[in-house]
């Protein structure tokens, strides 16, 4: 018997991104989507494995697998694309060199820059890839790329990951996603950025009415029970449709062989809105700007209003300060820009904590 897979395809969509990569000739794609969303998911289990269907060759790497050195990230995927028992590079990739690619320790608060000797390396791998794919077709995702942007220490691994992608064979066509769109931004729209003008940065649909309808197939067929289909999409849209938590609470409702969300959600929900829960952890942990700005949205009020800006001189900051958290926000997935100047809240369940507690931005303290 088959295990029942979790999985919800896309396949749609990967066939959209594939057409114009392969059919209409667009070189590069960027995406930004928010944290928890299905984004990674979807690249591992849609468009890769679509192209590997098209007999394009695939390849993924993640910058945060090692958030130190992102170089070595992306040396362990091209490694991994070049298995010894098919192919071995005559590239020398010695522990002298310093080039441990079995180092799995991620500490994002120590990057370090690549050195020469490891570029030279990395550049000799890709090389090799390039070589072992023998003009055949191919696909790089870079997988939170905006983590280049974090800090000055990547700047020369940057410079030289567009150098190899400027000159890659015209048959192999490159997606990044990021869940930063401030970082994103920084990275191709900035002039004096290596990836300048590189991609265009687009978002990142996210998931629909199906998505809940497969969970509550999925429900029904281990459980027998009808789950509140209407339900379970209103808590989707909800919660900012976090695809990781209307799953788990699925999969709690088919452990405990229950069709009653409510109940199980009330657990979960404890652990979100209630006393030292998420909303509560998040909130303490915001800028005071942060907070106003955050609040003068959800009244509804224009951010740079002569009314906005005497709350904030109030507070003790400045319109710039104002922007700069504005960014924040956006980086933390609390906002979505969605066009110049108009930001979207994207998680209702704080609104409402905040609301319950009669926080405004009149009333925060100086």
């Amino acid at each position: 018997m088959q295990p029942i897979d979790w999985h919800f395809p896309r396949t749609g969509l990967a066939s959209d991104y594939l057409e114009k990569l392969f059919d209409q000739g667009i070189a590069r794609l960027a995406f930004f989507g928010r944290r928890r969303i299905g984004k990674t998911e979807f690249l591992q289990r849609d468009l890769l494995p679509a192209a590997e269907a098209k007999g394009v060759v695939p390849l993924y790497c993640s910058f945060w697998e090692n958030k130190d050195q992102p170089h070595l990230a992306f040396a362990r995927a091209l490694q991994a694309a070049m298995p010894e028992s098919r192919w071995k590079p005559k590239l020398r990739l010695g522990f002298s060199a310093g080039l441990d690619l079995s180092a799995e320790v991620e500490r994002a608060d120590r990057p370090q820059a690549a050195p020469p000797d490891q570029l030279t390396a990395v550049a000799g791998l890709f090389d090799a890839w390039v070589r072992h794919l023998g003009g055949r077709g191919a696909l790089i995702v870079l997988d939170e790329i905006q983590h280049l942007a974090t800090s000055a220490q990547f700047a020369t691994f940057a410079a030289s990951l567009r150098t190899l992608l400027d000159t890659a064979p015209s048959t192999m066509r490159v997606v990044f996603t990021g869940s930063s769109l401030a970082d994103l931004q920084r990275l191709f729209e900035d002039q004096r950025a290596p990836f300048f003008n590189f991609a265009t940065v687009l978002d990142f649909p996210p998931l629909e009415r199906p998505f809940v309808e497969h969970l509550v197939a999925i429900h029904r067929h281990i459980t027998g029970l009808a789950c509140d289909g209407d339900a379970l999409w209103a808590l989707f849209e909800r919660v900012g449709r976090n695809a990781q938590l209307v799953t788990g609470l699925v999969e709690r409702m088919v452990l405990l062989a229950t069709d009653d969300w409510r109940l199980v959600w009330a657990q979960i929900e404890e652990s979100l809105v209630g006393q030292d829960g998420w909303c509560e952890r998040l909130w303490a942990g915001l800028a005071l700007s942060d907070k106003a700005v955050y609040l003068r949205l959800l009244e509804g009020r224009d951010l740079f209003s002569e009314e906005s800006l005497a709350i904030y001189s109030r507070l003790g900051f400045s319109r710039g300060v104002a922007q700069q958290a504005l960014r924040r926000l956006v980086n933390r997935s609390l906002l979505y820009r969605q066009g110049h100047g108009e930001y979207l809240r994207v998680m209702p369940l704080l609104d409402e904590w905040l609301k319950g507690r009669g926080l405004n931005s009149e009333s925060l303290p100086a």
